[in-house]
């Protein structure tokens, strides 16, 4: 019996913790973000006769809205490596070498819900790559775009405008109760209103409203901080659930390539607990559509998890992919659970499992009388915490630990990774 009143205490606790996530059905928003990077920007070093130079930026945009009637997702990366060497080679001459490279990368998503906001949706979603540069000297092929189409039922709702109120409670100081939650709430997703509206004072008059919807006079400035300072983590809350169903294929080859491309099967779910903590699990299953008969190069999603969540060390990154029969399969199933300890100190942990099942009628272009039969399969358990310090510099600290096994990895030990990064924003 105590068991059962424990039992439904805790689901009452939760009901009412979701109060406003669950008044603010479908939030209209729309967030762009642009970022400029350098790794190595500007490196050079001289010994003697010799000078070695690197030069390394980057940019990234994205805009990411979403409406009771469809979800757009879009965005532009650019990266560009430069590398000039002055010296004398191993004989003694003189040598002068120069190299540049550049990557550009298109990811995109689009869902669009028919009759209902959280029934049926249509949805293409996929990435335009491409290359150029001295790399691309002698290659044809230097674009890819990997594109999927197809349905679904359910929706994931991104509650961002509710987390960003609970945000500036937090940090006005302010015990607020669910109306006060969505009167911050509604102020922030009616945004894009204000500079229709109020013109030159739209942002003045944007953070006032802010100010007074939260009940705190004379708050507007520390509002403000708050949602455009980078130092502050305000993680996005998801409530929902959905599946979907799609072909996936590259709709820019190479001449001689006729790749069928595969059919994917996914599902989320995501789940609020409390108002400053987050749980979302997925699943994603992949089938290549090819014939067996056919040689079929994809990338393995083993390594693709190894790349995402260690480092790898310079020289050893590689082309990460199989030239399997048609017929592969993957899986990958994933759970995420963040925590918002305060607005400017933030955990995750993050666990996944992967799996890929495949067929080899040759190892190395030699023929083999039988095919070989191959089942890997991995582990990845990440966990980070990120404190914001002056609202000008974050400190992050990460512990990742990763298993694999099957046919190809044999005795192959664990990876344990323990790593620390510090960012400062110099305005």
């Amino acid at each position: 019996m105590k068991s059962i009143k424990l039992i439904l205490c805790l689901m009452l606790s939760f009901i009412f913790s979701q109060g406003a996530l669950d008044q603010y059905d479908i939030p209209e928003y729309e967030y762009k973000t642009f970022q400029l990077s350098g790794n190595d920007l500007f490196n050079t070093f001289s010994n003697g006769d010799e000078t070695m130079t690197t030069i390394n930026m980057g940019a990234t945009y994205m805009s990411t809205s979403q409406s009771p009637g469809r979800n757009c997702m879009y965005g532009l990366s650019f990266d560009y490596n430069s590398d000039s060497y002055s010296g004398t080679d191993e004989y003694g001459d003189d040598v002068d070498e120069e190299t540049s490279d550049w990557t550009m990368t298109a990811p995109f998503a689009f869902d669009q819900y028919l009759n209902d906001t959280k029934g049926m949706f249509g949805f293409a979603e996929g990435n335009f790559d491409t290359f150029g540069g001295d790399a691309a000297d002698g290659i044809d092929d230097t674009s890819d775009l990997f594109l999927t189409i197809g349905a679904g039922y359910g929706r994931v709702i991104s509650a961002r405008p509710v987390a960003q109120a609970y945000a500036i409670a937090d940090a006005l100081g302010i015990d607020a109760d669910d109306d006060t939650i969505m009167a911050i709430a509604a102020v922030i997703g009616s945004f894009n209103s204000y500079e229709s509206i109020y013109k030159d004072d739209a942002t003045q008059q944007y953070y006032n409203d802010l100010a007074e919807a939260a009940g705190v006079t004379g708050s507007a400035m520390q509002i403000q901080k708050v949602l455009t300072s980078p130092a502050y983590n305000i993680s996005d809350r998801f409530t929902g659930w959905n599946v979907k169903a799609g072909i996936t294929n590259n709709y820019m080859q190479c001449d001689d390539c006729d790749d069928k491309g595969s059919m994917k099967l996914e599902a989320n779910y995501a789940m609020p607990m409390d108002m400053d903590a987050q749980l979302t699990v997925g699943f994603v299953y992949l089938m290549d559509l090819n014939d067996a008969v056919d040689l079929s190069t994809w990338n393995s999603p083993i390594f693709s998890a190894a790349s995402n969540a260690l480092t790898i060390p310079e020289g050893e990154s590689g082309d990460w992919s199989w030239t399997s029969n048609g017929g592969w399969s993957t899986m990958n199933l994933g759970a995420t659970y963040t925590k918002d300890h305060s607005y400017n100190w933030s955990t995750s942990a993050n666990f996944n499992y992967v799996s890929e099942t495949f067929e080899m009628g040759f190892i190395d272009g030699y023929e083999l009388e039988d095919n070989t039969s191959f089942s890997n399969n991995a582990m990845i358990l990440n966990v980070s915490t990120t404190k914001a310090i002056l609202n000008q510099m974050s400190i992050t600290g990460s512990f990742t630990y990763m298993t694999i096994d099957g046919d190809a990895f044999d005795d192959t030990d664990p990876f344990t990774e323990i790593s620390t990064k510090i960012t400062y924003w110099v305005f």
